[in-house]
């Protein structure tokens, strides 16, 4: 195996367990409780103080519902931080182009996407305008029937 590869490996798993943990929104604290271990192990699990072991790594995995080789991958998943109904997401580099040297259709794909999540941005954005403007009428309204008669 070669040396320089694997520590590049071990660098991307270490990328990779943070932006799993951060796209869930969830706390190193609360990562390391699930894995029994205390905040600072975990903090220097991320930063590469402390190495990843075979264990550690099909306790995330098993946390993560990924597979354990997911942590070793040549590429850094891309990991659609959007929710909601009008959630998309985009597909990694390596995965999509795989034995392409031609990037523009990766990035074809990506401004697309971007266009569609705008598209939708908007209609959710008129959507809860909406939802304001009828708050607003229920609140005045109660506001109407509240007021004592003199």
């Amino acid at each position: 195996m070669n040396f320089s590869r694997n520590i590049s490996n071990m660098v991307k798993a270490q990328k990779i367990i943070r932006i799993l943990r951060e796209s869930r929104d969830f706390s190193q604290e609360y990562v390391a409780n699930v894995l029994d271990i205390n905040q600072k192990t975990y903090s220097n699990l991320e930063s590469g103080k402390t190495k990843l072991t075979l264990e550690r790594i099909q306790q995330l995995a098993e946390f993560y519902h990924v597979k354990p080789d997911y942590f070793l991958s040549e590429d850094l998943p891309i990991i659609n931080y959007n929710t909601g109904e009008y959630s998309r997401s985009i597909i990694s580099t390596n995965k999509y182009h795989e034995g392409k040297n031609d990037n523009s259709e990766f990035y074809e794909r990506i401004i697309k996407e971007k266009d569609i999540q705008i598209g939708n941005l908007i209609k959710e954005l008129e959507s809860l305008k909406k939802d304001k403007e009828e708050l607003f009428l229920i609140i005045k309204n109660m506001n109407r029937i509240d007021k004592p008669i003199q």
